[in-house]
């Protein structure tokens, strides 16, 4: 694993080092907000996080972002948005190392009673992450005060898998997004799929805004995780590659094009990250099963792009050129 920041303000005075004392006597004494925002791969769980980021109740927040790849092509998204943004990249949260983590946590409580969320990887599992918290003591410090799970609409309509069925009713709040991209053939059978969810707070989120007012605090998520008597759900395990695209031909439409092409050879989730186009002009690339979307991208943002999937290792930069001249 590795963790990396990137921040509105520079944190060279944060004194995180995992081998460090921890100093009881500086640590704040209000136990300090914690927020989970977790969900499936490419549901928008930054979304989600860049909107709260914007509201004054969450001011001057820290975030830690686990990133599943070993680069973070996300995390520039919330620089200006909060005070500090830390990166764990290279594995999921609830099945990493858990010194890492709850030492930033305990770094962070030590610092400042600003709002700290946690944002998982799309495999994450809410379940095991709590019990490693629970394990470290960080309750003793930290109040959860909401857990959320972000779903797209795409993931209701086509069935719900088993593993994420625990992930639903853990979650304090549940974030539906992406409704707009439903068709009008979908949306009758969507209505009574989502209408039929046997969970106490389904919100709608599009692109990743929703009524704050429907909020309740603090999580119940602890008092579910004392009362739950299944088995914690084995962490997803998929691969991924990084791949850097810069000097490649590429364009929107081919990309479009080779992403179904991809999606089933290699059995991939999710395609993210940034490319140069024909045109010189930097765009970025969100991809699921259901859909793939291009945006304008930032001019700092990398031309790089994270491939997840069952057989994503497999993908080279060389395979990938292949494909482009196939389909361009």
């Amino acid at each position: 694993m590795t963790y990396n920041r990137c921040m509105a303000k520079r944190d060279d005075d944060l004194e995180f080092s995992v081998n460090a004392a921890f100093d009881e006597a500086r640590a704040v004494v209000d136990k300090v907000p914690l927020y989970l925002v977790n969900g499936s791969l490419g549901a928008g769980k930054t979304s989600v996080l860049e909107f709260l980021l914007q509201q004054s109740d969450y001011k001057g927040a820290r975030v830690i972002e686990n990133e599943y790849a070993n680069e973070n092509v996300d995390g520039y998204r919330l620089e200006g948005l909060a005070e500090m943004v830390t990166t764990l990249a290279g594995d999921c949260v609830c099945c990493s190392s858990k010194h890492a983590l709850t030492r930033m946590l305990l770094d962070f409580c030590r610092n400042s009673p600003a709002p700290v969320f946690i944002e998982a990887t799309g495999v994450a599992r809410t379940m095991n992450l709590v019990e490693k918290l629970i394990n470290a003591q960080i309750f003793n410090k930290y109040e959860l005060m909401q857990s959320f799970y972000v779903i797209d609409a795409h993931e209701i309509l086509c069935g719900i898998e088993p593993a994420h069925e625990v992930e639903l009713q853990a979650a304090d709040v549940i974030l539906v997004t992406k409704e707009d991209l439903l068709n009008d053939s979908e949306r009758a059978e969507y209505d009574m799929k989502r209408r039929a969810l046997p969970y106490a707070k389904v919100l709608s989120a599009p692109h990743g805004r929703f009524d704050l007012s429907k909020l309740t605090t603090p999580s119940g998520l602890l008092a579910f995780f004392d009362t739950y008597d299944g088995e914690l759900a084995v962490p997803d395990n998929p691969t991924y590659v990084v791949l850097d695209v810069s000097g490649m031909k590429i364009t929107a439409a081919t990309l479009e094009k080779i992403w179904p092409e991809l999606f089933a050879a290699y059995k991939l989730r999710r395609m993210k990250g940034c490319f140069i186009n024909d045109n010189g002009a930097r765009q970025h690339v969100e991809a699921t099963e259901q859909q793939i979307q291009l945006t304008h991208a930032k001019p700092e943002e990398a031309p790089k792009i994270v491939l997840i999937g069952e057989r994503a290792d497999e993908i080279t930069r060389e395979v990938l050129a292949a494909q482009l001249v196939m389909f361009g």
